[in-house]
């Protein structure tokens, strides 16, 4: 009796965690449904644009963006958002899956993560305040770039840019699993288990922020895609730091 009370007290602890692991998560979501569940995440979109589809194929999420014939003035924008805000308070640790998916041309183009404490259904990154962590693309657009930046209060500040634009060539990128640990005024960035980066100065001001999961692209590119998968936000772990 006592094995089968220990077997029920790990398969709950399992299912609790999920996807993410300990500490328990806020919020996850492996993208396992037939379609998006609205009820937890809102779209975003900026831009004219000649093709925007958000949806979920093979167990993950697709953001496809065609910009063939529209304004060449305009980047185009679209997203999805969480509908619950996450305190900072303790700290915030946020992991996800983006899969660059073997662009031949990537140029001008991004995928990535936003933090705002702002909730829009429009581009976060014209608000003026919120950081993100994405990934851009180098031309001639098979190689892409890392790039974390902060703004806060309208002054937006490069804090990580891989070298950019002194190292102008970027790296070979495919499915990047990435962690942002945030606590206090210190944050690192994880990619693929490795250690990205790592800054003691962060000074995120904000009590609480919403996820944004975001591509975009300039004009005149013919349809892309990308996509996110194994999205979880937790506090961060005792360990979290170390590893």
């Amino acid at each position: 009796m006592r094995i089968q009370a220990l077997l029920w007290i790990i398969l709950a602890r399992l299912a609790v965690c999920g996807i993410c692991g300990e500490p328990a998560p806020l919020f996850q979501d492996a993208f396992d449904a037939p379609r998006l569940d609205t009820e937890r995440w809102q779209l975003t979109r900026q831009g004219d644009v000649k093709e925007s589809l958000i949806d979920i194929v093979d167990g993950r999420l697709r953001m496809r963006l065609d910009t063939m014939s529209t304004r060449d003035e305009t980047v185009k924008y679209h997203g999805i958002r969480t509908k619950q805000a996450f305190s900072l308070t303790d700290g915030l640790e946020i992991a996800m899956d983006v899969d660059w998916n073997k662009q031949a041309n990537g140029c001008y183009m991004t995928a990535g993560l936003y933090l705002s404490p702002v909730a829009t259904e429009a581009n976060p990154g014209g608000e003026k305040d919120w950081l993100k962590f994405e990934y851009v693309g180098v031309p001639p657009g098979q190689n892409a770039r890392a790039l974390l930046a902060v703004k806060v209060q309208g002054r937006e500040r490069r804090v990580y840019t891989e070298g950019w634009p002194e190292q102008r060539k970027g790296r070979p990128i495919g499915l990047q699993k990435v962690r942002l640990v945030i606590r206090g005024n210190s944050l690192q960035i994880w990619e693929n288990e490795q250690k990205l980066f790592e800054t003691t100065e962060l000074a995120l001001p904000w009590p609480q922020v919403y996820l944004y999961l975001q591509m975009s692209s300039h004009s005149n590119y013919r349809a892309r895609e990308v996509f996110f998968d194994n999205v979880c936000v937790r506090p961060p772990g005792d360990e979290a730091m170390k590893r």
